[in-house]
């Protein structure tokens, strides 16, 4: 059982280390609750002797509380304090050997997913965009970007860009932009991927609702149809605390 005294060690903010002090105790708090330093229904010292306790201002501990809260991880009672109400989310185990959609892989785990756009727009590529899709440069392509969520919880921020001769409309894409893909027969059947490790900026904190400065997935996708055309190019940013990415390797006998 944690004692009070380690929880404030484990919380506690040190200003050598980059970041602002609430960041900081942001993202010691949420890891506290994932790591069952703190559970379901535990309560938080008061604001006052926390901030004391931690050797920082009262400010301080607000932010970082106002920033669990917005993520769902605490509540704030009038009367009561402040109340632990999320406990760790089961990771989710996505297999990098497996070309599939987002709608697709959450659908066959019997989660029900859904899409918060944050534009759709028919633009010139950027070069990054044009040299992935085999385009000239500012050549006109169709850019979709959207936050996945999975039971209402946002798992992913996703911009997917396609040659604009694949997609009549922008407005065609829904739920899934390889369904969109497959129904011009462009489907992607193999794809390229790299991915590295970020620390969430506050615009990426915002949309899936973390803490600015917690770790996320970062991939891109190159997909190829049938006829080897690169005809997706997709950016995202998985939560690093609900995805765990496998892949299955196997000894080379050539």
């Amino acid at each position: 059982m944690t004692t009070t005294e380690q929880l404030i060690d484990y919380l506690r903010p040190d200003p050598r280390k980059p970041g602002s002090l609430y960041v900081q105790l942001a993202r010691a708090l949420t890891q506290a609750i994932h790591e069952g330093l703190l559970h379901d229904g535990d309560y938080l010292l008061p604001q006052r002797e926390l901030a004391v306790a931690l050797d920082v201002s009262r400010v301080t501990v607000r932010k970082a509380i106002e920033s669990l809260v917005q993520q769902g991880l605490l509540v704030q009672k009038q009367g009561a304090g402040t109340l632990v109400t999320a406990p760790r989310s089961e990771s989710i185990h996505k297999n990098l050997s497996v070309l599939n959609s987002f709608t697709e892989d959450m659908t066959a785990r019997g989660m029900t997913p859904r899409s918060e756009w944050v534009s759709r727009v028919l633009v010139q590529s950027s070069p990054k965009e044009a040299i992935a899709l085999n385009l000239s440069p500012g050549q006109r392509i169709c850019r979709f970007a959207r936050i996945r969520y999975a039971n209402e919880l946002p798992m992913a921020y996703e911009i997917a860009s396609a040659p604009a001769d694949l997609v009549r409309s922008v407005d065609e894409v829904d739920d899934s932009f390889y369904a969109a893909l497959q129904a011009r027969g462009a489907r992607p059947v193999r794809a390229l991927q790299t991915m590295t490790a970020r620390n969430a900026d506050q615009q990426i904190a915002d949309y899936l609702k973390m803490s600015p400065g917690d770790a996320v997935l970062y991939i891109e996708r190159q997909g190829f149809d049938p006829n080897n055309r690169p005809v997706e190019f997709t950016r995202s940013y998985y939560r690093g605390d609900i995805y765990d990415f496998v892949v299955e390797l196997k000894l080379d006998t050539l």
